[in-house]
């Protein structure tokens, strides 16, 4: 049993396909599945049931299922502590980021990185807030910052909430929706909605579709965008949306839909030390979160 064995068990278990591990992996579908088969022979027991091209576990593959992942965190723990010492710790760091947050903050923060650490790379790309956990517990990107819609047992990332950020369903000024003193169920399930879709294969109930008829986006601005110009309503974080309700360009939706709030939360991977350009990071969006 070796590290490569137990790292494709992993990704099979959790994509639910071969190819798909195979695909996030970086390798071939055949090694793959060969150093499956290894393991089950090793271990004397099939890991999985096969229906056509899915996988699922089996018994015994639920049963050393958390136990593999503790050896995958363990070995991501003992890498990243010898690249420290080694003194080529965080020579490159890749932060995914919904943009629940105006583009100004994120450009200053990122001036400021290049600034204190010159000699790490700092690499950020945008992504859907329902995607951000597994682009973490995938080892895709470093860290993550966004909203945390819904908080999954995973050990593979751990949580760190920085704030809450008030989410607010809203609409132009000028639609039918901002006339009404109440909005019934009826009225906002029959008008167009701008949502919020992901890629990641787990359902999440926060992010589905109230209305009967949506487009979906991965990208809160192009929500905003949908909402101006599309005679959509949708839900958008209030630090995204303050000027538009100050100018009388959105109103928000007289429905219990229309306020929430969710945790602004930093997305690490599990049994990694702190990092102090996160920590900057981290500190930096929990001061800007408060004045909200």
């Amino acid at each position: 049993m070796n590290l490569a064995q137990i790292e494709a068990f992993c990704a099979i278990a959790n994509t639910g396909s071969v190819s798909e591990a195979a695909r996030q992996l970086e390798a071939n579908r055949t090694k793959l599945s060969m150093a499956l088969k290894a393991l089950e022979k090793e271990l004397g027991v099939e890991l999985f049931t096969r229906t056509g091209n899915q996988v699922s576990l089996s018994e015994a593959g639920k049963a050393i299922y958390k136990d593999c992942e503790n050896i995958m965190i363990t070995a991501r723990r003992v890498k990243h502590t010898c690249s420290e010492v080694s003194a080529e710790f965080a020579a490159e760091v890749w932060i995914a980021r919904d943009d629940s947050l105006p583009d100004t903050l994120w450009h200053e923060m990122a001036h400021q990185l290049n600034t204190l650490f010159p000699n790490t790379s700092f690499n950020l790309v945008l992504a859907s807030s329902g995607d951000l956990a597994n682009l973490v517990a995938t080892a895709q990107v470093d860290f993550a910052f966004g909203v945390d819609y819904e908080r999954l047992d995973d050990p593979r990332i751990t949580y760190q909430p920085l704030g809450k950020i008030r989410m607010m369903s809203v609409c132009r000024s000028s639609h039918p929706l901002a006339k009404s003193k109440r909005v019934s169920d009826e009225e906002l399930r029959k008008a167009k909605q701008a949502v919020m879709v992901y890629l990641t294969d787990k359902d999440n109930p926060s992010l589905e579709p109230f209305s009967r008829r949506y487009i979906g986006f991965s990208s809160f601005e192009y929500i905003l965008n949908t909402i101006l110009t599309d005679n959509a309503w949708g839900v958008l974080p209030e630090p995204l949306i303050r000027q538009y309700l100050r100018e009388q360009d959105l109103t928000v939706i007289k429905h219990t839909y229309g306020l929430t709030q969710e945790d602004y939360c930093v997305f690490s991977p599990a049994g990694i030390n702190e990092s102090p350009a996160m920590s900057l990071v981290a500190d930096k969006l929990s001061d800007y979160l408060f004045d909200f």
